[in-house]
């Protein structure tokens, strides 16, 4: 755990493991007033592929479950992996065992077969994976050949505003932030290449007039990139 403090609002910011930040993130993560989770939901509905009955789809930071159990509810075949013990146990409540919870630390090799899933989604996750390379190669041994692959993140330019994944807390008022990673741009177009994928497509989102009514501490990323999404393509 590191205690540093934020200048510019004098408050206590507390940087915990990826894991633990989200356990402890867990009981509030789905009631909080978060933009950028709202940016994510448009983005993944505009840019995710059909999903078709019985198709197989690895959710790689699932969370509380927000995309699993949508996925789940079209007829898909979900299986949900994530760091956190808190985020799904809640994901775990939303579900009749149709879906397929694993904890596992995403920087790790992930414990999922060759060649299985007919699609990979990753939401919100690339800020806090230390070795992109890595990643980008799991995700490319878990998916079939011609598998489709979608990919959200935190835009790097949210850094330039102080921004990380973060929450207060609300019994001392600390900001918390999980471990994260400056990555630019670059690297992740850099190693999705690497790992041999093709990119099919890349979008950015800025914030808007829309999202900045809904969120009023959006207002300060009116035409500031805020999300960036990848399609991929297995090759």
């Amino acid at each position: 755990m590191i205690l540093l403090l934020n200048h510019n609002l004098q408050v206590k910011i507390k940087e915990l493991s990826t894991a633990e930040g989200y356990n402890q993130w867990a009981p509030i993560y789905e009631h909080n007033e978060n933009p950028l989770m709202a940016l994510d939901e448009i983005a993944f509905k505009e840019n995710v592929e059909p999903v078709l009955e019985d198709e197989k789809i690895a959710d790689l930071g699932c969370g509380t479950g927000r995309f699993s159990v949508m996925l789940s509810a079209l007829g898909a075949e979900v299986t949900g992996v994530d760091a956190s013990k808190g985020m799904l146990e809640i994901a775990k409540t939303k579900t009749s065992n149709s879906i397929s919870f694993i904890q596992h630390d995403l920087s790790k090799p992930l414990p999922l077969e060759n060649n299985y899933f007919d699609k990979v989604i990753s939401t919100l996750v690339l800020e806090h994976i230390p070795d992109l390379l890595l990643f980008f190669n799991e995700i490319k041994r878990i998916c079939k050949p011609q598998g489709s692959i979608y990919i959200s993140g935190m835009h790097p330019a949210m850094m330039l505003k102080g921004n990380r994944a973060n929450f207060t807390d609300p019994l001392t008022g600390e900001e918390v932030r999980p471990k994260g990673y400056d990555h630019q741009l670059s690297d992740f177009v850099i190693n999705i290449s690497k790992a041999g994928l093709e990119i099919e497509g890349m979008k950015e989102y800025n914030g808007n007039q829309e999202l900045a009514k809904q969120f009023p501490k959006a207002e300060k990323y009116l035409h500031w990139p805020m999300l960036v999404i990848f399609k991929l393509k297995a090759k």
